[in-house]
Formats: structure tokens, C-alpha cells, sequence
């Protein structure tokens, strides 16, 4: 069943943020291209600089020597970008090989033949995967979810949106769910994106055992369950991707998150062992693992929380923005690890800071304005009462 009448996606643009920049020096100054063509362009420059023949090229034993010279004495900052971008493409290199378990060649999701497994699917950054996957790349997709679908219909021609009223935490219900997909799709899963997410802002001593023991389910239990109903067909193709929405809460927690933040963390180790895994258990290295570890999203799970204060460097993400990313992952074919915005990247750093550094960085006002936003509520609840 799909929602109602198919429309066309609404346009995105996304704001001016460090990421852009960030975006923009990756693919073109800081690219593995830009490790040959920086030393030409230096060269020429120094050529026409000193009124001297563009086309005069050194002698091939005096042509190192002379690149040497331009790159390290005469124009050190051009050395300092050379040698920085030479570290950076060397560490993504070695980042894929690792994460790809020495299998270098991309191994993209096949949308005409391949299902596409959805929890969490009927909102939020679920609804937006579900969007581009329809709508964008025809994919037949399936969504696993308790919530009714608010995602728009897939557009004429193009294979209907599945959906399944699950517990995804239920095993029974989760097989089930599996069963009718094969059967309706006669196809196999190639790619299961654990989306399904939930929270609750309660300090330690106020939370409610049933209440987190319900976010553990949801966010945690529910990938063991999901994966033992279609990991198997991953694994006898030895081709898919398995996507893991964890949250940056894994690497810096919060007051008032335990059971958020816990369960994301046990998501996150999740991941790791499941990446593990297919390389030493189940002899599948080309099914692929991604981790996605946003922070705020601007989702009803996300406006429990406040927003940063600087949104440029900062930003609030809006769903489609980290859809955007997830479907990126299928189409690239390769396991990644993805921190956003791209300030998230320095929090698993917290980890190995001395703790006086880690504290500095944990933004103790937001982490405050949280808590006292949380307070205030439940005080507004007590006296209502």
C-alpha cells in the first residue's frame, strides 16, 4: 500500500554551510587529481613569473630536483597543500580498502532487481530514503513500520511502494513482513536500511524501565531481528548493503538521553560487528556496511532537542539531507562511515581527548539548554495535573 496520489518531489537547496565548502575542496583542490596537476601549475607559474618559456622543461634527471625546489623552498605554502593532500588521499584509500575488506571494486545496489528494506520508513529521514529511492532511482522499496505512510506514492510507471504495518523489534511480525515481500515481489532484498528510530528526554533517575526497555527494542533489538530475516540473501549473493542509523549521540552523549543514547551506542557496536562478521563468519566481503551518526535532524525525534547555535558550521540537518547521503552509500557501492554534518567528524576524537579537553568540547551550554528545556516541560506537566 503506498500513500495517496503520486506527486512530484519538492525541491531542496541546500543552505551555504562549512559542508559545502568542505564538499567543494574534497572534489576539486584537495582531490587525488590535484596531486599531479598542483606541481604542473606551480611550475608554470614560476615559468611565466620569471618571463621564461612556458614549454622549457627541465632535463628528466634535473625535473624532481627542480619540483623539489619549487614545491618545498620557493613556495612552501604549495608544499604544505601538496603534502596535505597526498595524507588525505592516502587515508581515504586505505579508509575504503579497510572498510571494503580489500574488495576495491564497487559493488552498487542493482535498483531493477534489487529490493530495498526500509524501518522506519513512513517519516522522517525514513520517508525521504523512501522518496528518492522511488521516485529517483524506480527502486521497488518495502517500509517496515507501526506509523502510517506520509511519504508520497511512487509516480506512474514505477514499481509501488510496499508498506507493512511492523513491529520491527516482533520477530514474528518482521518474518511475516519478509514472507509477503518475497512473495509479492518474486525479487531478493539487496539493501536493509534500519532506519526505525525513537527517543525519550528523561534524566536516569526518572526514567521508566518499560520506557527504555521500548527504545531498546526499536533502536537496537530491532537490527538483530531485521537482519536475521533478509541478511541471509546478502550474504548467498554475497552482494547488498546493510545501512545502520546510528546517531553522533553514540560518540557524545547528553543529559537527559541515557536511553537514546545508549541504544544508538549498541547500534554503533552493532555495526562493527556485523562488518566483522561477513568477512570472517559468513565469507561475504562484498556486502557492503554503512554507519550514518547525524546529530539534530529537524524531525519530530529531533525536536526534543535545541537547536546549535551556529548554523553555519553547525547546522541543523534537514531528513532529505542525510536521505540524500544514505542513498549516496547504495550508489557508490562501498561500505562507509558517515559523521554529519561534517563537525561531527571531530566527536569520536572526544573519545581519545584527556577528559579536561573532552568536557571543553561538549558544548556544556547547549547540553544545559537541553536539560533546562526538558525540566521546564516536565514541570508544565506536573502542574497541569
Amino acid at each position: 500500500m503506498s500513500s495517496s496520489s503520486a506527486k512530484s518531489l519538492p525541491t531542496f537547496r541546500e543552505p551555504f554551510t562549512i559542508d559545502v565548502v568542505n564538499r567543494f575542496l574534497d572534489k576539486i583542490p584537495f582531490s587525488a587529481p590535484f596531486l599531479l596537476l598542483l606541481p604542473a601549475l606551480t611550475y608554470l607559474y614560476d615559468q611565466h613569473s620569471r618571463n621564461l618559456p612556458l614549454t622549457l622543461v627541465p632535463a628528466s634527471d634535473q625535473l624532481l630536483p627542480r619540483l623539489r625546489s619549487l614545491l618545498f623552498t620557493e613556495y612552501r605554502w604549495v608544499g604544505y597543500a601538496w603534502v596535505f593532500t597526498l595524507v588525505k588521499t592516502v587515508n581515504r584509500t586505505l579508509n575504503r580498502y579497510v572498510r571494503n575488506h580489500g574488495q576495491y571494486r564497487r559493488d552498487p545496489i542493482r535498483y531493477d532487481r534489487d529490493v530495498i528494506v526500509i524501518t522506519g520508513g513512513s517519516a522522517g529521514i525514513g520517508k525521504e530514503i523512501v522518496q528518492l529511492l522511488s521516485h529517483r532511482k524506480g527502486a521497488t522499496v518495502a517500509v517496515l513500520d507501526m506509523g502510517a505512510p506520509t511519504y508520497l506514492a511512487a509516480p506512474k510507471g514505477k514499481p509501488e511502494i510496499l508498506y507493512f504495518k511492523t513491529d520491527v523489534s516482533n520477530p514474528d511480525q518482521v518474518a511475516e513482513a519478509a514472507r509477503q515481500i518475497r512473495q509479492r515481489t518474486g525479487k531478493k532484498v539487496g539493501a536493509l536500511i534500519n532506519c526505525a528510530g525513537i527517543a525519550s528526554g528523561n534524566t536516569i533517575l526518572d526514567v521508566d524501565l518499560a520506557s527504555a526497555a521500548r527504545v531498546w527494542r526499536v533502536n537496537t533489538l530491532s537490527n538483530w531481528v531485521t537482519c536475521q530475516q533478509f541478511l541471509p540473501d546478502l550474504i548467498a549473493a554475497n552482494h547488498g548493503h546493510v545501512v545502520t542509523v546510528s546517531s553522533s549521540g553514540a560518540y557524545a552523549s547528553l543529559p537527559s538521553m541515557s536511553e537514546y543514547a545508549t541504544s544508538k551506542a549498541a547500534a554503533l557496536a552493532f555495526h562493527e560487528v556485523l562488518s566483522i562478521e561477513l568477512r570472517t563468519r559468513y565469507s561475504a566481503p562484498r556486502v557492503r556496511t554503512t554507519l550514518v551518526a547525524p546529530t539534530k535532524v529537524r524531525t519530530a525525534l529531533g525536536d526534543g532537542m535545541e537547536d546549535h547555535t551556529d548554523p553555519f558550521f553547525t547546522p541543523v540537518l534537514e531528513p532529505v539531507q542525510v536521505a540524500r547521503q544514505i542513498v549516496g552509500a547504495l550508489d557508490s557501492g562501498l561500505s562507509q562511515h558517515i559523521m554529519t554534518p561534517h563537525f561531527a567528524n571531530l566527536l569520536p576524537w572526544l573519545r581519545a581527548l584527556p577528559d579536561c579537553n573532552g568536557y571543553g568540547a561538549n558544548w556544556e551550554g547547549e547540553d544545559k539548554a537541553l536539560y533546562e528545556k526538558r525540566r521546564l516541560a516536565h514541570q508544565q506537566q506536573a502542574t497541569k495535573k
